[in-house]
């Protein structure tokens, strides 16, 4: 779990910075968002591993797009989420910057997210 952790931890790090008006614009967007891809990718394969949802991201659809949230801690009955600066930024107006949801709604969103990527992957193996 400590590995987890140090991934969230670096994950809201790479995520924090406002990019908006810096010189090098461009090329700093796409290397946030290849690193926060990254990022999620490992945290993904890891609390997988862990049979956690802690690590794992949650999304809000918002626009053409999503407010998307990293568990940050996970309790008995709550999990803690706090926003990704990620794409074009956008925060979920129940959400905000952070906040509490109940485990059973972000277990049933990861889990179902998770449902359907293996079944897409299984379609992709038979169209060969």
């Amino acid at each position: 779990m400590e590995k987890i952790r140090l991934k969230i931890r670096e994950l809201l790090d790479v995520s924090e910075p406002d990019l908006i008006g810096d010189k090098n614009f461009c090329e700093k967007f796409e290397a946030k968002m290849k690193r926060q891809h990254e990022l999620m990718d490992e945290l993904d394969v890891i609390a997988k591993a862990n049979k956690t949802i802690l690590g794992r991201t949650i999304r809000f659809p918002m626009a053409d797009s999503y407010a998307l949230y990293l568990v940050t801690k996970v309790h008995a009955t709550t999990v803690q989420i706090n926003w990704l600066n990620y794409c074009d930024g956008h925060v979920d107006d129940r959400a905000g910057y952070a906040t509490k949801l109940s485990r059973k709604y972000v277990e049933q969103s990861v889990f179902g997210r998770d449902r359907i990527d293996e079944l897409f992957k299984a379609k992709k193996a038979v169209r060969v």
